[in-house]
């Protein structure tokens, strides 16, 4: 397995809730329209049920959770000039996120992600027009450099164009980055830059699809631990989520709750992991937290359950854990 980069609390053993890291998330914002059915979805016919409006996108996601949990956040994104890009800037504004590095399209559209949801909350089939995220190029990401150098760590996501990537982790050798695979269509733009990543967040047929080779969740990981990658956080729906890194694997099971929607849960993950190494002593109780945040995601109808707060995990989910496993 390949080398392995220091943690937060690694660096600096003070560290836990009175470090304020920056963190700046580079990736698409988005316009989500979500349709839920009432009852069993009739295919070619009009189904009943409820159409809404919201932000969205796995860059943006991620951006929101984070602020949620206390992290200090700026996003890095591009939208059009229209209903869509007022509308996030208007909701990352009230949730405290950055917003100063957005970059605005002249002509392009807002990307848009459209989703149609069974009686239940689990995801039939979505159509995505992602075209603006594209011109998020490496002449443009120059143009803000001063917010690679004032963050801490960076998480990146594979929206971004195969170039966008590679200029990230190029041009930030230093710094601590993670990524989200997205998709098994997208995760193959990151197989460039794997020993880049510190953290790489992925399921099952995303990780088949960055290494090309199918097998079960230890060969995957070894696999891309063997390319670079210093921690895999894999995610497996619902039979919960596990943590492969050097020291050791780490395994924990899904926590049951209330399911209205699949949007953004795995962005709520990856969010909630990055912020458990500034709240948590254990990778154990670190993993526990982060599928507790994508479980707080999934009983909401929105992307980012905007209830999420550290003290709402820890007080649904975690009362088990004793003060001493917080920091």
């Amino acid at each position: 397995m390949n080398r392995s980069k220091p943690t937060p609390q690694d660096e600096n053993p003070e560290a836990g809730a009175s470090v304020t890291p920056k963190i700046l998330v580079v990736g698409g914002a988005n316009l989500d329209i979500t349709g839920s059915c009432f009852n069993r979805l009739i295919p070619g016919d009009s189904n009943p049920g409820i159409i809404k409006n919201s932000p969205g996108g796995v860059g943006r996601n991620i951006a929101e959770n984070l602020q949620r949990l206390g992290i200090q956040t700026s996003l890095l994104s591009i939208i059009g000039r229209d209903f869509g890009g007022s509308l996030i800037l208007r909701y990352c504004n009230e949730a405290g996120i950055d917003t100063s590095a957005f970059f605005e399209h002249e002509t392009l559209s807002t990307g848009t992600y459209m989703a149609i949801n069974n009686q239940i909350g689990s995801l039939l089939a979505a159509i995505s027009d992602m075209a603006v995220i594209d011109t998020l190029s490496p002449c443009l990401l120059e143009k803000r450099l001063s917010y690679f150098a004032a963050a801490d760590e960076i998480i990146l996501e594979a929206n971004l164009s195969k170039e966008a990537i590679e200029w990230i982790c190029q041009t930030n050798p230093r710094k601590r980055i993670h990524a989200d695979a997205v998709s098994a269509t997208k995760a193959v733009k990151l197989k460039p830059v794997l020993k880049h990543l510190d953290t790489l967040k992925v399921n099952r047929e995303e990780a088949a699809a960055i290494i090309g080779s199918h097998g079960d969740d230890e060969f995957l990981a070894k696999s891309l631990f063997d390319q670079g990658v210093n921690r895999v956080l894999l995610s497996k729906g619902p039979q919960g989520c596990s943590l492969y890194s050097k020291e050791a694997i780490e395994d924990t099971a899904a926590i049951k709750g209330e399911n209205i929607s699949d949007t953004g849960a795995g962005d709520a993950l990856l969010a909630g992991f990055i912020a458990a190494q500034y709240l948590l002593k254990s990778q154990k109780d670190r993993l526990q937290f982060a599928s507790a945040c994508a479980t707080f995601a999934l009983g909401s109808e929105e992307s980012v359950n905007p209830l999420l707060s550290t003290e709402q995990i820890r007080s649904q989910f975690l009362s088990h854990l004793d003060k001493e496993a917080w920091l």
